[in-house]
C-alpha cells in the first residue's frame, strides 16, 4: 500500500517562493499536495496528480510573531480568493494559493512586484546587513585564533566542539548572505527597469539544499561525537540545553501570537525578553538535575585529550638542583598539529623580558630518536631609567627569569619552563628524563 502522507524536512526562504511554487507545481504533477509548511519542514499528503499553478505568497506587514491566521492574514486570503485563487495551506510566513485556470492573474499584493518588495522588507532588514557581516568577521577571527594553536584546540573536546559550531555557523551565514545580497541586487535592478522577474532554477536549488542538509548530518553527527567524548555529563548538557532553547522559543512565540499587541516591535522586544529570562532560569536548574542524577565528574585540568590530540600540563624538580620545572606535552598522530602549535614557541613575552637563543652542545643538536631541541633564555630587562641599586631592576636584571627548552618530533612537542634559569646540567638531566619517560605516554 502507498503511503498516503510524506514529510520533506526542509523548506525555502522567503525570498525563493519563486522556486518554492515551481516546487509545488512539480509535487502535484506527482500527486502530492501541500498540507503544512514550516521553518524547516513541509508535510505533504497524496491525491490524483493534477496541474496545478501555484502562489507562495506573504502576507503584507507580517512577521514571524503575528503567525499564520491573524487578522491581517485573514484579510489577504479574502482578497486572494475574490481574484480567483484556491487557497491550500498557511505557514509561519506563507499562504499557499493555486488555480488550474490559466486566465486567472495575481493582483493588489498578489504580484510579483509587490511581493518582491514584501520579501525585500522581511529578508533584507537592517539587522541582517549590519549583523551578519560584522557576526560573520568576527566567528571567522576566532576560528582563526584557535587555529593558530591547534594542539590545544583538538586536545580539547570542549574547545574542538565550540570550533566546530563556530565554522558551522561561519559557513552557513557567509552562504545565506551572499545569496541573499545577489538576489537583491538582481531583482531590485529588474523591479527598477520594470522588466519580467526572472525564474529561478529549480533542479540547481534543489541540489544544493541537499548538499547543505548532508553537511549540516554531519555538522551535528560531530557535534554529538564530540560531546559524548568530552563525558556523559557534557552531552547530557548540551541536549538538555537545546531542547531547552528550542521548546521555550515555541512556547513563548505561542503566547505572543496569542497575547501580543500586534506591534512588530513590541512584540519582538518582549520574545527576546522572555525567551531569554526563561532559558537562564530552566537551563541551569535542569543542567542542576542532570548533575544530580548523572554524578558531578572530576575534571581533569592537567590532561586534555581527543582521539587527534592530547595536552597535559605538569611539574616536577630536577633532582640535581631542586629546580622547578613546567612541563606542557602536546602529543598527536597529525604531523601538522605538531608543526603548527610549536610556532607557538618560544612564548612571545618580549614585554618583561628579553629574549635569548641558547646554544646547545653538539650532542643535542639531534637526540637519538630524532627530536629536535631549542634552548631560549628570558632575561629581566635593563631599566637604564632607574638607578637606585637596591631596586629589584637592578639587583636581577643579570639574572634569568626564565629558561625555555622546546624538544620536538613528529609526534610529540615537549615544552620545559624552567622557573629562574637552568644550566647545561639541568638542561641534560631533564631532557634525559623525559626521554625515559617516552614523551610522557
Amino acid at each position: 500500500m502507498m503511503k498516503q502522507k510524506k514529510r520533506v524536512w526542509w523548506s525555502f526562504d522567503l525570498w525563493e517562493a519563486n522556486v518554492f511554487e515551481q516546487y509545488l507545481e512539480e509535487m502535484a504533477a506527482q500527486g502530492w499536495f501541500l498540507e503544512s509548511v514550516g521553518g524547516s519542514v513541509m508535510k505533504f499528503h497524496r491525491a490524483e496528480p493534477a496541474k496545478r499553478r501555484y502562489a507562495a505568497l506573504l502576507v503584507p506587514g507580517s512577521s514571524s510573531l503575528t503567525g499564520a491566521d491573524s487578522w491581517k492574514a485573514e484579510q489577504f486570503r479574502k482578497q486572494c480568493q475574490e481574484a480567483g485563487w484556491n487557497f491550500e495551506c498557511s505557514g509561519t510566513f506563507w499562504q499557499i494559493f493555486y488555480t488550474t485556470d490559466d486566465a486567472v492573474e495575481r493582483t493588489g499584493d498578489m504580484t510579483e512586484e509587490k511581493q518582491f518588495l514584501i520579501q525585500k522588507s522581511l529578508s533584507w532588514t537592517w539587522s541582517v546587513k549590519l549583523f551578519y557581516p560584522v557576526l560573520i568577521i568576527l566567528e571567522a577571527w576566532a576560528i582563526y585564533r584557535y587555529i593558530q594553536n591547534p594542539g590545544k584546540m583538538f586536545s580539547d573536546p570542549l574547545q574542538l566542539l565550540l570550533t566546530l559550531l563556530m565554522v558551522g555557523i561561519c559557513v552557513f551565514w557567509t552562504v545565506t548572505y551572499v545569496q541573499l545580497y545577489r538576489w537583491v541586487k538582481r531583482y531590485s535592478r529588474v523591479f527598477k527597469n520594470d522588466e519580467t522577474f526572472p525564474k529561478m532554477d529549480l533542479h540547481r536549488k534543489m541540489n544544493f539544499k541537499k548538499h547543505v542538509i548532508i553537511f549540516d548530518g554531519i555538522l551535528i553527527l560531530g557535534v554529538l561525537a564530540l560531546t559524548f567524548s568530552s563525558s556523559m555529563r557534557a552531552l547530557a548538557g548540551f541536549m538538555i540545553s537545546s531542547v531547552l532553547i528550542v521548546v521555550v522559543s515555541f512556547i513563548v512565540r505561542s503566547w505572543i501570537r496569542n497575547n501580543g499587541s500586534g506591534d512588530n516591535h513590541d512584540d519582538w522586544m518582549g520574545y527576546l525578553v522572555g525567551v531569554t529570562v526563561l532559558c537562564m532560569v530552566t537551563i541551569p536548574l535542569c543542567n542542576a538535575a542532570a548533575s544530580h542524577f548523572l554524578g558531578e565528574e572530576e575534571a581533569d585540568i592537567d590532561k586534555k585529550q581527543t582521539i587527534f590530540a592530547s595536552c597535559q600540563n605538569d611539574e616536577f624538580k630536577i633532582n640535581g638542583s631542586g629546580t622547578p620545572v613546567g612541563v606542557t606535552i602536546y602529543t598527536s598522530p597529525i604531523p601538522w598539529i605538531i608543526r603548527k602549535t610549536s610556532e607557538c614557541y618560544p612564548k612571545d613575552m618580549s614585554d618583561w623580558w628579553d629574549q635569548i637563543e641558547q646554544k646547545l652542545p653538539d650532542e643535542m643538536e639531534h637526540l637519538s630518536n630524532g627530536m629536535e631541541v631549542a634552548w631560549y633564555r628570558y632575561m629581566f630587562q635593563k631599566d637604564e631609567t632607574n638607578p637606585d641599586p637596591e631596586s629589584n631592576a637592578s639587583v636581577n636584571k643579570e639574572e634569568p627569569a626564565l629558561d625555555e627548552v622546546i624538544l620536538k618530533d613528529k609526534s610529540h612537542l615537549i615544552i620545559l619552563d624552567f622557573d629562574g634559569g637552568t644550566d647545561l646540567a639541568g638542561l641534560k638531566e631533564a631532557v634525559a628524563t623525559f626521554e625515559g619517560r617516552d614523551h610522557g605516554s
